[in-house]
């Protein structure tokens, strides 16, 4: 029964530390519910053991208050051996109490999340206490010496990723057999500690490293930078991209793409083992690799990054696949940096290696380049356009709009395409290919479009109030500001201060940013739908989706990407892929927008192919904002909407189907 009981208590013990393991490993983010976890599991097990202290005592306690009848009074001989028996009793007794005390003395380290070589340590301790004279060890099943072993008992059988325990004893009397209850309790014990350390290594693991390769996941890699930064030893980084990954996943399949990427990630591992300093290699995400070296010289790290891309030249076979690649390698260096580098973090280890990286994927992929002075003037500059570009968003000045137009088949103007630009102060106009990649990579895109959507909303306004024609008009929306919460409110409270008729707007949205977190992107964009807005995805076919997903994306129109457009009068693929496309938009009653028309032949062979609006350079560059409301005063069909918009408090049930008879761009 006592067996049983124990049993039955060990089980809930174990419940209970496998949910505090499950606790383990969101310590490092909610602390705070680690903590309640491991005081539920102290308070769990505690109430355990008083209760079975208290049980004990109880049967203690009936078993005293059994009245016997009365016995004769005992020979000499009997009461010397009575006198054995009770000193045996008594011994027992102490050894049993004793031994429940060291079990809830374990139980509550297991509770406390002690340091597993401590339990351990109490168990042979408990042991020892019930077994005089005798030695106890629990050790992993591959360690051997010379030391004599009478007993060994089994605890946990080793498994693909950890060793198994034993138990093992050196007996004071190697002919005895130990009490079977006592070694199971020992068992029982060493295995609850065991399994839960195993558990916990387990979680911890998978925390820390990639699913999928078996590297340093993202956060492991970014914290051992942070280590070696830390230690004021030199530190080398190295960034790594395969070169041409996606046209090896879109020709061979996802599968393939796995393939390559765990056999690159052995490789850089296996180079990673050799080097003659320490390394940690993680995975950033998708083809990227992070390479962090501790106490490096330069010039071991030039041989390293040379060994890293002869390493890649022997092709990977995969079954029946053979696949030939390169990487791409960008690296910087802290050995050589003035005292005033001296607070370097690991985000400016970063840019200063993908600058490096970005330089080689410029100069033709498949070669290395360290951050030097050349790139250190050119981060120089990047930071000041940072600098310039915040500046100008919370000045709210410099932030405008240039209007593409886009016509139908007839080549009538249907619309415009509002393009964000800036005006940098005392340099003039600024590219979007240079001011872009900055804005994105400091957190500055969601600001800027929301500048630009509102100095695209004051224009339309005007328009409206000097009584000009308005049609619709695109408007360009990052994935940073489609995930902020206030999206759609302030989306909505920037048309109705200007006056705006939502059925005007046309929302466009790139593919792959539309396709992360459907559900709830997709709600926010229904809500706007509801008053009218319409919602175009940019750049579609790109390989983010199959064309099946158009049917779970709240979408209007579908923006063919330039990809498909650059050769559609020479390549049968292009044209199958655009007929596909405009067929399934057809059955879905989405329009196609073409951009990146540059050709006559383009024009004509996209209409034949039966697609609804045209833009591009063939038919009209971006304007700016004189140019393009003069172009619309001339060309412009007549006015597609009511020149005056009276907003409500809540959506317009008939805005969806006044849309399905206005003409669409």
């Amino acid at each position: 029964m006592e067996h049983e009981y124990r049993t039955a208590t060990l089980a809930v013990v174990a419940v209970v530390a496998a949910a505090s393991s499950a606790l383990f490993i969101f310590a490092t983010e909610l602390i705070s519910i680690a903590v309640l976890g491991g005081l539920l599991v102290a308070t769990l097990l505690r109430i355990i053991i008083l209760h079975r202290r208290l049980d004990r005592i109880t049967g203690m306690t009936s078993s005293t208050m059994i009245r016997m009848p009365a016995s004769p009074a005992p020979t000499g001989e009997e009461r010397e051996e009575n006198g054995e028996t009770r000193d045996k009793k008594a011994l027992l007794a102490t050894r049993t109490v004793r031994l429940r005390e060291d079990e809830s003395a374990v139980l509550e380290q297991i509770a406390a999340d002690a340091d597993t070589s401590l339990i351990l340590r109490s168990i042979t301790e408990l042991l020892a206490n019930q077994f005089p004279g005798s030695q106890f060890r629990i050790i992993t099943d591959d360690f051997f010496d010379d030391e004599p072993i009478d007993r060994t008992w089994p605890i946990l059988d080793r498994t693909d990723k950890d060793l198994g325990w034993v138990l093992q004893a050196v007996l004071s009397d190697p002919g005895s057999t130990p009490d079977e209850e006592t070694i199971n309790l020992a068992q029982d014990l060493s295995r609850l500690a065991l399994d839960k350390e195993r558990s916990q290594t387990h979680l911890r693991y998978q925390a820390e490293h990639d699913a999928l390769t078996g590297l340093l996941s993202r956060r492991a890699v970014l914290a051992a930078l942070d280590e070696a930064i830390d230690t004021q030893a030199s530190v080398g980084l190295i960034y790594c991209d395969i070169d041409k990954f996606k046209e090896i996943n879109d020709s061979l399949g996802h599968q393939a793409g796995d393939d390559l990427l765990i056999g690159i990630s052995h490789r850089l591992l296996e180079a990673s083992d050799d080097a003659p300093f320490d390394c940690k290699v993680g995975r950033l995400g998708g083809d990227e690799y992070l390479i962090v070296a501790s106490a490096v010289e330069r010039r071991d790290m030039v041989q390293f990054v040379e060994g890293l891309s002869f390493a890649m030249r022997a092709p990977f076979n995969f079954g029946k696949a053979t696949i030939s690649t390169s990487l791409s390698l960008g690296a910087t260096y802290t050995g050589a940096r003035t005292p005033e580098d001296s607070q370097l973090d690991s985000a400016e280890l970063l840019r200063e290696s993908d600058l490096a990286l970005y330089q080689v994927k410029r100069n033709g992929r498949n070669n290395f380049r360290f951050f030097d002075d050349e790139l250190r003037s050119i981060l120089a500059a990047r930071k000041a356009l940072e600098e310039d570009l915040a500046r100008s968003i919370s000045s709210r000045s410099g932030i405008h709009a240039m209007y593409q137009p886009q016509f139908d088949r007839d080549r009538n103007l249907v619309g415009f395409e509002a393009l964000g630009r800036w005006f940098r102060q005392g340099r003039g106009l600024v590219p979007p290919d240079e001011f872009i990649p900055v804005a994105e990579e400091h957190g500055l895109m969601a600001a800027f479009d929301k500048e630009a959507f509102t100095n695209i909303s004051q224009t339309l306004s005007t328009w409206r109030r000097e009584g000009r024609k308005v049609g619709t008009v695109a408007i360009n929306v990052s994935a940073e500001r489609l995930e902020r919460k206030d999206f759609v409110q302030s989306t909505l409270d920037i048309l109705r201060r200007a006056s705006i008729d939502p059925r005007t707007i046309v929302l466009e949205i790139t593919e792959s940013t539309l396709l992360h977190d459907l559900r709830e992107r997709g709600r926010r964009l229904e809500t706007l739908r509801a008053w009218g807005v319409r919602i175009a995805i940019d750049d579609f076919g790109t390989g983010y989706s199959s064309l099946s997903y158009l049917r779970e994306l709240p979408v209007d129109i579908v923006k063919l990407d330039k990809e498909f457009v650059s050769d559609i009068e020479s390549s049968d693929e292009s044209q199958a892929i655009v007929l596909a496309i405009l067929a399934l938009a057809k059955a879905m009653k989405l329009s196609v927008v073409a951009e990146g028309v540059e050709r006559e032949e383009q024009f004509e062979v996209l209409r034949d192919l039966g697609c609804d609006t045209f833009q591009g350079f063939l038919l009209g560059r971006p304007l700016e904002v004189e140019d393009a409301r003069d172009l619309a005063e001339r060309t412009w069909m007549p006015d597609l909407f009511s020149q005056s918009y009276e907003w409500s408090e809540t959506p317009p049930v008939d805005a969806r189907a006044l849309l399905k008879n206005q003409p669409v761009d």
